[in-house]
């Protein structure tokens, strides 16, 4: 009863509704990751890229995850991979929203030829399937973490664009904003002030799943070598490095890196169906 009292307390920001406790399920995983990635080098209890003598061990007491073909303690591999994961997919998100949310707003609000125009390249952009179209990137730029992040952000753009570009068009015929117009406020005044707060709580939650999908795009970059290379430490590339031991029965060199890329995942999309949730009654009042 304490512990439910303490989580009600501290995420008590979250209004009451049928998501609440989807979102607080989700933040407690994003959380429990990024305190792993924070403080790294305090919970780790090896060195992640020193190589050792227990080559190939299954979890046990000394290393609770096991250890891969060098020895290599994949728990600490595990903490200090979810930097480079958290980095990448947050960076991205970013950079795609910074880019995608005005081209939106002006697409949606001004309309005519731009509209057109903005619309028939995002769609074009959008029909490619996620992944792809961030290996086709990263394969032109080079592997590279900075080059991740530039796929990531263009694919995920298109997104952005859609759900702001609908809920502008939404938008700009209701009352309050004709009644700017009519008191002769300009077009990026209205925008800027009537328009953009309503689209919020919108983009809170576009923005939850784009970074839930984005988990797994890294990793299938990280996967493919795009991202990063021998010893830096990255879930993705954790997988890859232990696929060709599976036959062999090495199962937890894929089997704990794989399950930490779907729990972010689920912690992200988690938040972002909550909130979806939280704010459906709101928009509906």
């Amino acid at each position: 009863m304490e512990v439910k009292n303490l989580a009600t307390t501290i995420f008590s920001f979250i209004p009451e509704a049928e998501g609440r406790y989807m979102v607080i399920s989700g933040m407690l995983i994003v959380l429990l990751v990024l305190f792993m990635a924070v403080f790294a080098p305090v919970i780790a209890p090896y060195d992640p890229i020193k190589a050792s003598k227990d080559i190939l061990q299954p979890p046990s007491a000394k290393h609770i995850m096991g250890t891969d073909n060098l020895g290599r303690d994949i728990f600490s591999r595990i903490i200090f991979g979810a930097r480079v994961v958290l980095v990448v997919v947050f960076v991205a998100s970013l950079f795609s929203m910074v880019i995608g949310v005005p081209l939106g707003l002006i697409s949606g609000y001004f309309g005519g030829k731009l509209d057109r125009s903005l619309s028939m390249l995002m769609d074009s952009m959008y029909a490619f399937p996620s992944l792809i179209l961030a290996i086709a990137i990263a394969a032109v730029l080079g592997p590279s973490v900075m080059n991740a992040v530039i796929a990531i952000s263009v694919v995920y753009v298109p997104t952005y664009f859609r759900m702001i570009r609908g809920q502008v068009l939404s938008l700009k015929t209701r009352l309050f904003v004709e009644a700017a117009k009519a008191m002769g406020a300009k077009d990026a005044r209205i925008m800027a002030k009537y328009i953009f707060p309503n689209i919020i709580p919108t983009l809170v939650v576009v923005f939850s799943l784009s970074v839930a999908d984005a988990i797994l795009t890294e990793a299938g970059l990280s996967f493919l070598g795009f991202i990063v290379s021998a010893p830096t430490p990255d879930w993705g590339f954790e997988l890859a490095s232990g696929r060709p031991y599976l036959p062999a029965g090495y199962w937890w060199m894929i089997t704990f890196p794989g399950l930490m890329v779907m729990l972010l995942s689920l912690g992200f999309a988690l938040i972002g169906e909550g909130l979806s949730e939280v704010y459906a009654p709101r928009r509906e009042r």
